[in-house]
């Protein structure tokens, strides 16, 4: 095979390689993820999808969580200067965890399982898994699944831009090495979400581009499958991405076409269509989020005025974080580094991009905690993975020299004409 030819199949083969070892690395890395509480509600769903009763279900779960938090007690220890030479007892830590919480983990109000029992797409798939692997190990391998078919779809929307292969390589890395992955590796809904909405973004790309059959297609099945993962998130994500639509339409010319008007139109009867059924079905809303936040999970009375109590703390937070940003401010400038690099691409993708990663910055303004901000607005790292790869090969452009035409090299002995920058 000669050179020609070789180097094209290398270049195919390097998205499968980047995911391969994307697996590989959390394999090795499993012992380190945690199985939190809310690992321990997915798998007392995916127990009870698998037939158990619920106090069985509960009771499976339960041994799950502290079976890991031992392990987890016993790395710290290994850790600790004072401890490590210590035998270590794991065993007991779980027969006191497992008498601890016998009757499940707090907090065990209704209204905070009713939150968990609205999600029951990611237990649903992983419960095979579980019954297979058990609950930590089925739970994290679906999470794995979806986060590593993120980083394809990540690929494939990079090159729907005309991106060359290394730089949607580079994209595709660049979700597997940021937070996008180390919370779509845990345990959690996480990989799935933020999975779909890369779905999201393809699809709209596609139909950005007419392309209109695979796009609506993606777009309609991403945005069922989100709504039964996590319907809160997509409830969210589905109007900014109509109003990303829209706003194309009202100021790109060239995107006024079916293509566009399929994104906005779908976007939109998605939004109504999850608020009906989340009225019809009495689903969780905002109100009752807040109201979760503000009781620690209704371990305390109501409060009286929730709203007013979210701008109070917003204006708190998020002065202090940008103020914790400006000493490190890496991820402002992957942002604004992102941006432009899909600015200068493509206007109406850019909407796109944005209004999805910038739903991560939503979801932190509704639940401002500062303990879990990292994982409630993992998404906005979507605006630099995907953008980054895209400004970086806009420099490129700009800095190589165009090839010399054949007349244009000289007279032997004599320097060639001026170079241009290609664009």
């Amino acid at each position: 095979m000669d050179g020609g030819t070789a180097a094209p199949a290398r270049l195919r083969a390097l998205p499968v390689l980047a995911a391969v070892i994307f697996l590989v690395l959390h394999v090795f890395a499993y012992p380190a993820t945690r199985f939190s509480n809310d690992s321990y509600r997915y798998a007392r769903e995916a127990y009870e999808f698998l037939g158990d009763p619920p106090g069985r279900a509960q009771q499976k779960a339960l041994a799950a969580y502290c079976a890991d938090t031992a392990r987890l007690v016993h790395r710290n220890r290994l850790l600790d200067q004072t401890k490590f030479r210590a035998p270590g007892r794991e065993a007991e830590y779980r027969r006191s965890c497992a008498a601890k919480y016998r009757d499940g983990l707090a907090p065990s109000g209704p209204e905070y399982d009713r939150i968990f029992r609205t999600r029951p797409a990611y237990p649903l798939m992983a419960a095979p898994l579980v019954a297979l692997l058990g609950a930590k190990a089925g739970l994290t391998a679906v999470a794995l699944a979806f986060t590593a078919a993120a980083g394809f779809l990540v690929y494939l929307l990079l090159r729907a831009l005309r991106a060359p292969p290394p730089a949607a390589v580079l994209g595709q890395v660049l979700y597997y090495v940021t937070p996008l992955a180390l919370w779509g590796g845990r345990p959690l809904s996480e990989g799935p979400v933020v999975a779909l909405m890369t779905a999201l973004l393809l699809a709209s790309v596609w139909l950005l581009q007419n392309r209109l059959t695979r796009g609506a297609l993606l777009l309609t099945g991403a945005l069922a499958l989100g709504f039964a993962v996590k319907y809160s998130s997509f409830l969210i994500v589905a109007p900014f991405l109509a109003a990303a639509a829209y706003a194309a339409l009202l100021f790109v010319r060239r995107t006024r076409h079916r293509g566009t008007w399929v994104l906005a139109g779908l976007s939109t009867a998605g939004t109504l269509a999850a608020a009906v059924v989340s009225r019809v079905l009495r689903l969780p809303g905002m109100t009752d989020s807040l109201q979760d936040v503000f009781t620690l999970h209704w371990t305390r009375p109501e409060v009286a005025d929730p709203w007013r109590s979210l701008v109070r703390l917003d204006a708190n937070y998020w002065w202090q974080w940008l103020q914790k940003e400006a000493l490190a401010p890496l991820l402002l400038t992957l942002l604004a580094c992102g941006t432009w690099g899909l600015w200068k691409r493509s206007v109406p993708v850019a909407l796109c991009v944005l209004a999805t990663g910038l739903t991560g910055f939503a979801t932190m303004a509704a639940h401002p905690l500062a303990v879990e901000q990292d994982r409630l607005y993992v998404q906005v790292w979507l605006i630099p993975v995907i953008g980054l790869p895209l400004a970086l090969e806009q420099l490129w452009r700009r800095a190589a020299p165009a090839p010399a035409a054949p007349g244009d090299a000289g007279t032997a002995g004599e320097p060639a004409g001026p170079t241009r920058c290609v664009r």
